[in-house]
């Protein structure tokens, strides 16, 4: 739903909430909350509501589903963000399977019919189970704090807000500059519009998207004490890395899939110790299977390659 919009020179600001996005971001942080320190305490307030298969297959899509975050894309302005969540769900179920494939192929994934299917019954389930008693809290929290950040923004200026969304965004002249896995730029004079949305889920991570012109920001609005704590997936992943067999075993993968026979003969370890250290490997993100015939094989995640800086930046600089 539109909050209402504000002005910055040529730059319009447009506010807005979307009960699917703050849905979808809770479900990110069901798949990984080892990495959501900030809702800690919700997490195991829902535990009671929530049937522990449902909570299986929230973890199964998350690897189709880039742990949810794909379908956030369907809860921007253009998609389904002034519906409510059953009408979002419903419209959603009616939207042809090419237009889903059309979001998923943006992130180099492919779904089938029956793994669209399968999305809409999971979603549906926890929005009965659990979300249908969160989202009456969420939503006049998220539209009041929307509101007042509007305010604000006309008050002080857009410009002059927006680094106060999070703690990785910079205003540097006529650019704005969002650290992530590489420093995004945008130069404001080439936006025609930000839009602006807030979630309760979304810390540590900075979301942001950009089409045509416009570039989109997520604001934290955080509802619980924020913890000092490191989170366990980046424990995990540095450990993975602390080891000389574990980063050789990832360089033997480095131009094609290997299985734990090979890679055994290669690094002359038995194949017990080296599926020793692939389980690590694979519970850190960084490699990935696929059965071929009576074998497993193995393959390095680029994009768990790819975000190791980041994780590590995203802790340190929040």
């Amino acid at each position: 739903m539109n909050i209402g919009n504000c002005y910055d020179e040529e730059i319009k600001g447009e506010f807005f909430f979307s009960p699917l996005f703050e849905m979808l971001a809770s479900m990110h942080v069901i798949a990984k909350p080892e990495h959501h320190l900030d809702r800690m305490k919700w997490m195991e307030k829902i535990k009671a509501d929530m049937r522990v298969q449902l909570v299986e297959e929230i973890k199964k899509y998350s690897t189709l589903t880039k742990e949810w975050l794909i379908m956030v894309d369907f809860s921007i302005p253009g998609y389904y963000s002034e519906f409510s969540i059953p009408d979002a769900l419903f419209e959603l179920s009616k939207l042809s399977l090419t237009k889903w494939n059309k979001v998923f192929k943006s992130y180099n994934m492919n779904i089938q019919r029956n793994d669209k299917n399968e999305i809409i019954k999971i979603m549906k389930e926890y929005y009965e189970a659990v979300f249908k008693n969160e989202i009456n809290f969420l939503q006049p929290l998220l539209t009041r704090s929307l509101m007042k950040e509007m305010n604000a923004c006309k008050e002080d200026g857009l410009l002059h807000r927006i680094d106060k969304f999070h703690e990785r965004i910079e205003i540097k002249g006529t650019q704005i500059i969002l650290h992530k896995n590489k420093d995004y730029l945008f130069d404001v004079r080439k936006l025609n519009k930000i839009v602006i949305t807030a979630s309760t889920f979304i810390s540590p991570h900075l979301l942001m998207g950009d089409a045509n012109g416009c570039l989109y920001l997520t604001k934290l609005v955080e509802v619980e004490e924020r913890k000092e704590m490191v989170p366990t997936d980046l424990v995990d992943l540095l450990k993975s890395l602390g080891d000389e067999t574990r980063l050789k075993i990832l360089h033997e993968m480095r131009k094609s899939p290997v299985s734990t026979q090979s890679l055994a003969i290669k690094l002359n370890l038995s194949e017990a110790g080296i599926s020793k250290h692939l389980k690590v490997l694979f519970h850190a993100g960084l490699v990935e299977k696929t059965r071929q015939g009576n074998y497993i094989l193995y393959a390095i995640r680029k994009d768990g390659i790819d975000f190791i800086p980041y994780k590590l930046y995203e802790y340190i600089m929040r």
